[in-house]
């Protein structure tokens, strides 16, 4: 059985009705995806750029802000509250 309302392109495999977050659209995902592939810093300033005025200031420091999660993350678990935290999490959950 097909759905009628489903569209069928990298993005928009979605309901019509579904809700996103702001700061997990489409078009933030997209224009991370996008910033991510750039070839040199050049282009991944211009890319930025780009971005920043299609979708706008805010939405688009959503996707350079996951741009860098993955960084944010490493940083965070080497911090000593992180390990502290850890630490009395093992205890309890053992």
């Amino acid at each position: 059985m097909k759905e009628k309302n489903k569209q069928k392109h990298f993005g928009k495999s979605f309901d019509k009705d579904l809700n996103f977050p702001k700061h997990l659209t489409p078009e933030i995902m997209h224009s991370a995806l996008f910033v991510f592939n750039a070839q040199g810093k050049e282009e991944v300033s211009q890319r930025v750029q780009y971005c920043a005025e299609q979708i706008g200031d805010e939405a688009m420091s959503y996707a350079m802000a996951l741009l860098v999660l993955p960084e944010l993350q490493k940083l965070t678990m080497q911090s000593d509250e992180y390990k502290k935290w850890q630490a009395q999490n093992k205890k309890t959950m053992h």
